[in-house]
This record gives structure tokens, sequence and C-alpha cells, in this order.
């Protein structure tokens, strides 16, 4: 089966599971209740979207990736995140038990594939790759926690954590691509393809063949912990050393990215989170407390932006950050120029939503 086959069958999957699904959302409690505090849609939206899309997922996996080690560890750990999300969806799971379960799982990623975050690449420049050992470990559990976190705090506009990981999964298919690792490009286009019928039905383009659904808890932790897993993939698996990899002289491995390049990739769900957390701790309230602080309230407060029009400027922003960071790894730029790109570009983006924040302010 050609691989534009295999899309088709991944997004019919999903499409078929929100048919399938809807009916019995409500009769076991999986759907969205409006309030008064956060959550302002009309009516019991079900809670569909993650499960629609690992759906896909799967059928995508059975049919395009050739079972290995790899493979199956994936299957396995975004298995137990479908799990941890349905449970919270249905029953609204404690913090404590949502890190445990998700430290569990970068634990069996990391002893599943023997990859972790073991180097930071050249991150100054300096022609010398940044090796951390045995501290990656504990880096990784952090990074996949974090991942999944940055990804769950932008879902709060119809179509935003849709787009933006989508725009995260075709940038990454890009690289895979250029490449030549077509086992990790293949599961980024066939996640892709399993996000648009998600698409379709959240953001209404088609009501008369699906009701509305939201992502839900699940959805958001599976993009996390795959986006994750892939920017490890391409930033620590080995590939055959060809024309266009980029070539560590310490290991004498290619590499389809560098981290810097990766940073680019989820470059938006990072510097929000870092940003909103940042300002609550300064404010002395808990990282974890709901308030309006995401760039999402922030332009329907200050600039009076309707929902849509936030969501296109969020994802064009969005597909300005991965663009840069794909351009500067074909442009074969020193990891150190593209990481100081990066964290100038997140202070532009820090100073520019503060001044957003103080005009709202009076």
């Amino acid at each position: 089966m050609s691989f534009a086959g295999i899309a088709l069958l991944v997004s019919f999957i999903s499409a078929l599971s929100i048919f399938l699904l809807t009916p019995f959302a409500s009769r076991f409690g999986l759907v969205d209740v409006p309030n008064s505090q956060r959550k302002f849609h009309d009516g019991h939206i079900p809670l569909i979207g993650g499960v629609s899309i690992y759906a896909g997922l799967v059928i995508g996996l059975a049919v395009a990736i050739r079972p290995d080690m790899s493979s199956l560890t994936y299957l396995l750990c975004s298995s137990i995140i479908v799990a941890l999300g349905v449970a919270d969806d249905l029953k609204d799971l404690s913090p404590k038990l949502r890190l445990l379960v998700q430290t569990v799982v970068a634990v069996l990623m990391c002893s599943g594939t023997g990859l972790y975050i073991h180097n930071l690449g050249d991150l100054f420049g300096m022609g010398n790759t940044i090796d951390i050992g045995m501290f990656g470990y504990a880096l990784t559990v952090v990074a996949v926690i974090g991942a999944i976190n940055a990804f769950n705090m932008i879902d709060g506009v119809d179509g935003l954590l849709g787009i933006c990981s989508l725009i995260t999964f075709l940038g990454m298919a890009i690289l895979f691509s250029i490449n030549n690792d077509s086992i990790n490009m293949n599961l980024a286009l066939i996640v892709s393809a399993a996000l648009i019928p998600y698409l379709v039905a959240n953001l209404g383009l088609s009501q008369s063949l699906f009701q509305k659904i939201f992502m839900g808890d699940t959805g958001s932790m599976l993009i996390g912990f795959t986006v994750v897993w892939l920017l490890i993939q391409g930033t620590h698996a080995a590939i055959p050393q060809s024309s266009g990899v980029a070539f560590d002289a310490n290991t004498k491995q290619g590499f389809a990215f560098s981290a810097a390049t990766a940073l680019w990739l989820i470059a938006f769900p990072l510097m929000d989170m870092v940003r909103v957390i940042g300002g609550r701790m300064l404010r002395k309230k808990s990282p974890l407390e709901a308030d309006r602080s995401h760039l999402h309230h922030i332009l329907q407060d200050s600039s009076g932006d309707s929902k849509r029009i936030a969501l296109l400027k969020i994802c064009t922003l969005s597909a300005f950050f991965a663009t840069v960071g794909i351009a500067m790894h074909v442009r074969n730029l020193n990891q150190g120029i593209i990481m100081l790109t990066f964290v100038v570009g997140f202070a532009l983006y820090a100073h520019l939503v503060g001044r957003m924040v103080k005009k709202n302010a009076k």
C-alpha cells in the first residue's frame, strides 16, 4: 500500500471512531461540561478526540511501520498515556498521580529504546557536544513531562492544539525526510493524518458529518508524548551518515536534527508554557493554577480578537517558528547560532506579550 493510501486509511479510521464513539460519550460521562469558571462552551461536548487519534495511529503503526523493540515500546507507552488520559477525562485525577504515570512512561521509553537525552549537541557553537551522561535520564523524564503539559496547556481555543501540533509533526516529517529517516517520518505523518478528522469536527468544518468534539487530556497527553518521542529520536537516534545529515564529530554518528533545531519545532508551546509558569511563580501562585495568562486569552482580552482571529495569529506564529528552525537547519547553520537565535526570539516574544498584558491592565 502506498503511503497516500495509508494516510487515507488512518484518517478514515479516526473519522469512523468519532462516529462510533460520539453516541456513547455522554452515556459514560466522557464529556466536557460548561461551568462559570473557565469552560464557557454550549452543551456537553464529547472528549473523544484523543481516542479517535489513537485509533488511527494504531492502524497506521500496524500497516506502515515494521514491528521492533522501538515501535512496540512506543505503542506500549502511548497506550498507557491514552489510558491515563481517558481516566483523567472521566474522573479528573490528581496531578500527583498523573505525574507518577508520566514518569513511569518516560522510564519505559528509555529502557525500551536505549535512548535518552545524553547530550545537548553543540549548543554554544564551539565544536564540542555537551555530554550530560547519566543526568540525562532525569532530564529525559523532565522533558517528557514538560512536553506533555506544554501541549496540554495550549488547549484553550478550538483548533489551537490540533493545528499547532500538526505544524510540529509536519516540520519533523520534513526534517526526517531530508535525512532519510523513513520510519520516524512515517510516524510523524501518520499522527498528522489522524489529526485531520479531529480538526474537522472540532472546528465545525462539516457539521453535517460530525458533532463538535474536544481533544480531552487523552489527546493532549498523547500528542505531547509523541512529540517528545520523535524529538528524542531525531536528536539521538543514529542514522547512516549521508549528504545533508548533521554530523557529530565526537560520536561519528549522524542524526536527523540538533537539539537547538528541536526547540524551534515546539517553540510556541514551549515559550508559552515557560512564560506562563514563570509569571505565576513571580506572582507567588501555583504553576498549575488556572488563569487567563495564556497568549490566546491575552489576544482576546487585550486586542479584542475573536477566538478564530486569535487562532489564526497563534498558528501563523507557530508556523513561522517551525519554518525558521527548518530553514536554519537546511542552511547548516552553527548550532550555537540556532540556539542564540531561539533565546533572542523567546526574549522578544516574552517582551511583546508582556506589553499586551500591561496594555490590558490599564
